[in-house]
Parts: C-alpha cells; structure tokens; sequence
C-alpha cells in the first residue's frame, strides 16, 4: 500500500537573493542620466591621478622638510635602497588616500569584490589566460607603434623608458630593483587601476568604456618621466595597449590577480632586457 505525501514543495522566500556570477556583479546605478554617469567616471579618474601626485609630492615633501631641519637617519640609505622605500610609500599613501578619503568623508565603503579581491589567490584560469594576454599585447602593440610612426611622424617613439635604478653595484641591490618592479609595482598599480579606479567606473560604465577609460588613464600616467626628461610617448602606447588587455582580463575574471601575473611578466621581461643581459654580454636595448 503506497501513501501519498501531503508536504508541499516550499517556494523560497519573495526576496531571495538570485545566484549569479562572481565577475558579472557590477550593480549600475538606478536612475542616472548618461551625463552624470560620465561625470562621476571622470570623477574618479580623475581622483585616482589626483591621489598619485599627491603621494609623489607629499614624500619630497617630506624629504625636503627632512632635509632644512638636518634630520638624518640612523643609517645610510644609498641611493637604490631610497629609491625602494620612496616607491613603498608612495604606492601606500596613493592607495590610502584614493580608497580612504571617499570612504570617510562620502562614505563610498568599498568590498573585496569591488577591487577584485573577493578571490583571495590566483586561478590555474589566471595562469593560463596571462601569458596569452601578454602576447597578444606585444603583437598589438607593435601594430600600434607601426601605426603612430605613419600618423604622427614626428613623434620619438624610441624613447628609453626612466625606470631608474641606474647605479647597481651590489646583490642586494639588483635584488631590491627586482622587488620593486616586478613585485611591488605590478601588484599596487593593478589594485589601483583595475581594481580600485575600474570597480568604481565600472558602475556606471559599460564594460567596454570602463575598460577604455581606465587604460587611457594608466597610460597618460606613464609619459611624463620627471623634469628635464622627454615625454615618453612610446611607453604610454605600449602601456594603454597593455592595460586594454588587462582590463577584458578584470571584466571576463571578475579579479586582479590575471591582471598582476600579466603585468608582472611585462615588467620581468623589461628587467632582463634592462638589468640581467647586459650582465650576460647581451645588448637587447639601444
């Protein structure tokens, strides 16, 4: 003898959550005019380059202070050690300031998800999608440079690009180079750039102009090289190239960490060619 069930199948409540995907979560904001969508998108750009020159002119700020009072440390810092620890505090106190201001005065909170952290460590996905990138950004940006030779002729596209750490005599220093420009920088600019400035525009932004907009910013951050230096033209087309990439990384991802190993394996190409093959007999820049 068989029995009948009377339990009825329970609906799940008027309001619960829909599932979704971790990289399509990007909540537009209800009831905005596109003028006032593109406003607030430069806005934040524009902060995040505000935020930058900032830390770059607090820290000579702070040396120049240090320097009319004849402070002096403990210890001498030659001139690749400084060059590290200026390079720390100026990604820190660029990042406090362009996440941290909003927070505390607008109360704009920010989670990990927002700045494509809300995956904790790289994918097999990001490993293999990086060298792809990567590729696919050299080629492209050769392409790119062909193009702006015929464009814009007289225009240096050959200009070498400042990285700095130009007086290496020691280990230890090669070593801090490397720190600092295939660890620390790849790993600050990206949250910066692809995570912070991109998860803000990206709510108001398609995907695609998110991606456009922040790339042209990190791009236009890399032509000027200092005082009495040229404008480095060659280096922002091959670096919007590169942050076009980067950014269809942070979008089809939903994270950063694509975006860091790509960026890492840019600057550590860059380092051999700088740094370890002259070591070697072999001359890769004029």
């Amino acid at each position: 003898m068989t029995t009948q069930s009377h339990l009825k199948p329970v609906a799940p409540p008027p309001h619960a959550p829909k599932a979704h995907s971790a990289h399509h979560d990007h909540v537009r904001q209800p009831k905005l005019s596109l003028r006032r969508r593109v406003s607030y998108g430069l806005l934040f750009a524009g902060w995040t380059v505000v935020s930058f020159v900032f830390a770059q002119l607090f820290v000579l700020a702070v040396l120049w202070v240090g320097a009319k009072l004849g402070l002096t440390l403990p210890f001498v810092l030659n001139e690749t050690v400084l060059q590290t620890t200026v390079s720390i505090v100026v990604y820190l106190v660029t990042i406090v300031t362009a996440v941290g201001v909003p927070w505390k005065l607008l109360g704009q909170r920010l989670s990990w998800g927002d700045v494509g952290l809300a995956q904790q460590l790289p994918r097999w996905r990001d490993i293999g999608l990086a060298p792809v990138a990567f590729v696919a950004a050299l080629v492209v940006t050769g392409i790119a440079m062909y193009v702006a030779s015929l464009v814009i002729p007289g225009v240096d596209l050959e200009t070498k690009q400042q990285v700095g750490f130009e007086n290496i005599t020691q280990r230890y220093e090669m070593l801090l180079a490397f720190f600092t420009l295939v660890v620390l920088a790849p790993i600050c600019e990206e949250f910066l750039f692809r995570g912070y400035l991109y998860g803000r525009v990206r709510k108001y932004y398609s995907a695609l102009w998110a991606v456009v907009l922040t790339s042209l910013v990190f791009g236009l951050m890399h032509v000027y090289a200092g005082p009495g230096m040229p404008l480095q033209w060659n280096v922002m087309i091959a670096t919007t190239v590169l942050a076009l990439f980067i950014g269809a990384l942070r979008e089809y991802t939903g994270s950063i960490w694509a975006g860091i190993l790509v960026h890492m394996l840019k600057n550590g190409v860059a380092f051999f060619a700088l740094f370890i093959a002259p070591l070697l007999g072999i001359s890769l820049v004029q």
